[in-house]
């Protein structure tokens, strides 16, 4: 009998059927990971091109000509070649451009195939990532409707009490399905092209994303209603509790960009304010006590864009009061984060999260959705990323170990941590698995030790001195031989989180500081494949960083086993380590590299003033300007001057045409504040320039 002669509900019975034996044979019942071998595009890991000489015949033509010559070379046909879309190009600071390709045949996606390549400052291609599908042959046609796919998608991952939403239509190759209570947001399923070796088929990529407990799934389903894979895209992340004294979390008033910034060009705030709701291009904060996904009601309207509710944390985060310091904490977070991202490369053709990309690439209306206390748990927090355009959901938590409870909404390296899934899965993709997704978890746990300087994690939220790892990470043990499956993701991540600690260290010794780490770090998701293990990751911080820093990234990585010629393979059975303490010979044993000799004619910190206002008889502002010039005493524009406050704030300004630049410490208290030093640490991120550091005081006027 065909499937054409059967009723729709025989038809959806004999597919929740496949669904459920896919399910017992282990193939779905995986939520991050496992597939069956008829994934085998995405199972196959990409090819990965670094060497100059494989690009010597790729010099001439516009770039996508480049490519192509390369790719061609490489035995790619002129199909597979023609069914490459270009969907994003970036650039970063050094020049270097990056542009991201989606294979499409017959308008529909495959899934699994993408072309990463990457262009030197001067436009010659310099590294590739390929996994692409031979475009010749017919595309076997699915069996089933999209409402088919997603009843199994839905069976499989919330059980068959779920009802199936109403399909609300076709757009491309895209369905859409009604938005119900359970869901966050509307199921869709994709129709996709299933690469099976030479053979093509049609399947679907269903989304499914539930209200309640935040789990967003994407479902592939094959052209005969199988689930070949079950990937789970939100991130969660649950601690051991160890009761100590509460602590206290010192607050202090800091500006956001007002009007504008570089990373942020219509400022932080847009529509209405209340002290529970706060609202913006890049994340929309508030409080969701009650579980249900939207703003609670309630809090006081804020109409000049100063959210200065003071904290006591004595007292239960429940209080009003503090509600709304959770709420303006996370928002301010948030874009802190955002806009540091946004510097080293997570920008909108980067896929990162805005409602505006000011036409500058990437899918739009995709702010993070930030739940403040949120009443779905406690001692926890996860962020749910959909792909780009989409908007990601990051849900915080009360911690309950101590008396009163206290505030992940206030433990940047909680909030740290959860942004880092977005950047990752953004960037990379495919941060799933016990691999992957333990590289996801360390490094977000990476972005807060660096952005912190503090090798413990969630201290403060999770009432411990030494954090919420095995270890401290100057203290860790570790090497990549500790990896085991049966760990789990946060514990193996520390395994990498440990290794980058070591790095960071490495770089300061050698006269980098974080401007320099943090430009690899993000840099190198642009040379990383998806679904990456730890060697991946280790030779896309090699690609971004220059050659100078090489030796610094092998000694780090090799301390941990992870040295020259070691290797890890997996399969959906077993993972192999082979470790490897070597680092290359032209690293000299692993010894660092002495600090690069200053450039000739590098600026130089020429002068520091400080000036004071008075705003109100209660309030005032001290603003420092720093001067800078080269060798000959011409003024230098374009260098950026971090500085760091004596209140425990840090910043930096770039310099005018004029040498000149300014940072302004605003609403500082007449009774508390008598004064305020500003030190200049750094010149375009070079602790030692002429003149650095320099400290220069104001006073109340």
């Amino acid at each position: 009998m065909t499937s054409s002669s059967l009723k729709s509900g025989d038809l959806r019975k004999a597919l929740a059927l496949c669904a459920a034996l896919s399910i017992l044979s282990g193939v779905a019942a995986a939520q991050t990971s496992a597939q069956s071998d008829s994934d085998q595009l995405s199972a196959r890991r990409a090819n990965v091109f670094s060497d100059r000489a494989d690009f010597s015949l790729a010099r001439s033509g516009d770039a996508r000509a480049k490519l192509r010559s390369f790719l061609s070379a490489r035995g790619l046909d002129s199909a597979t070649l023609d069914s490459l879309a270009q969907v994003s190009e970036t650039a970063d600071r050094q020049g270097r451009s990056f542009a991201r390709f989606e294979q499409r045949i017959d308008g529909l996606r495959v899934h699994g195939a993408y072309v990463k390549a990457a262009y030197d400052a001067d436009g010659a291609l310099s590294h590739v990532i390929e996994r692409t599908a031979p475009a010749q042959g017919r595309i076997s046609r699915a069996l089933l409707k999209p409402a088919d796919a997603a009843r199994i998608a839905i069976d499989a991952n919330f059980g068959s009490g779920v009802a199936l939403p109403q399909f609300k239509g076709e757009t491309g190759a895209l369905s859409q399905f009604a938005k119900t209570s359970f869901f966050h947001q509307a199921p869709s399923a994709e129709r996709v092209v299933i690469a099976k070796g030479a053979r093509l088929e049609e399947g679907f990529l269903v989304e499914t994303w539930s209200e309640k407990d935040n789990l967003l799934y994407h479902t592939l389903i094959d052209s005969l209603g199988r689930v070949v894979s079950n990937e789970l895209r939100t991130n969660e992340d649950s601690y051991n509790i160890f009761p100590v004294h509460p602590g206290v979390s010192a607050q202090t008033m800091a500006n956001g960009p007002g009007s504008g910034n570089a990373q942020s060009p219509s400022g932080w705030l847009s529509g209405t304010q209340k002290s529970i709701l706060i609202q913006g291009n890049n994340v929309r904060a508030y409080l969701d006590r009650d579980n249900n996904n939207n703003p609670d009601s309630g809090g006081s309207t804020i109409t000049n864009g100063v959210f200065s509710t003071a904290a006591n944390l004595s007292q239960d985060p429940a209080t009003a009061q503090n509600q709304d310091v959770a709420v303006q904490n996370l928002f301010y977070l948030n874009n802190i984060i955002h806009d540091t991202l946004y510097s080293y490369g997570f920008t909108e053709s980067a896929g990162n999260f805005q409602e505006n990309n000011f036409g500058k690439g990437g899918r739009a209306s995709d702010s993070v959705d930030a739940e403040a206390q949120d009443g779905g748990g406690t001692n926890n927090a996860n962020f749910a990323t959909p792909s780009d355009g989409s908007n990601p959901r990051m849900q915080m938590y009360l911690w309950t170990q101590s008396s009163p409870s206290r505030d992940g909404d206030v433990d940047s390296d909680v909030v740290w941590h959860e942004y880092g899934h977005g950047l990752t899965w953004r960037m990379i993709g495919s941060m799933s698995g016990n691999i992957s997704g333990a590289i996801g978890e360390g490094m977000s746990d990476v972005l807060s030790i660096i952005q912190n300087n503090d090798d413990r994690v969630g201290e403060y939220a999770y009432n411990n001195a030494n954090g919420i790892r095995s270890s401290r990470y100057s203290q860790h043990q570790d090497t990549i031989g500790d990896f085991n499956s049966s760990r789990g993701v946060h514990r193996n991540g520390e395994i990498y989180a440990a290794t980058l600690w070591d790095m960071w260290q490495g770089y300061q010794t050698a006269g980098f500081g974080e401007d320099e780490i943090m430009q690899d770090i993000v840099s190198g998701m642009n040379y990383t494949p998806s679904g990456p293990d730890y060697f991946d990751m280790r030779d896309g911080l090699l690609a971004a960083a220059p050659s100078n820093r090489d030796c610094l990234i092998w000694s780090a990585f090799a301390a941990r086993g992870m040295g020259e010629g070691g290797s890890m393979t997996s399969s959906v059975f077993s993972i192999r380590i082979t470790e490897s303490y070597t680092v290359p010979s032209a690293c000299s044993g692993g010894g660092e590299p002495p600090p690069p000799p200053p450039e000739p004619g590098a600026p130089a910190l020429t002068g520091l003033t400080a000036t004071s206002v008075a705003n109100t008889s209660l309030r005032w502002t001290a603003t420092m300007t720093a001067h800078v010039a080269d060798e000959n005493g011409a003024p230098v524009s374009g260098v950026s001057v971090s500085y760091r406050t004596s209140k425990g704030a840090t910043g930096s300004c770039t310099t005018a045409a004029s040498g000149e630049c300014s940072a302004s410490v605003a609403r500082l208290s007449s009774k508390r504040d008598p004064s305020i030093s500003f030190t200049v640490t750094a010149l375009d991120g070079d602790t030692n320039a002429d003149g650095v550091p320099q400290t220069v005081t104001a006073t109340k006027p």
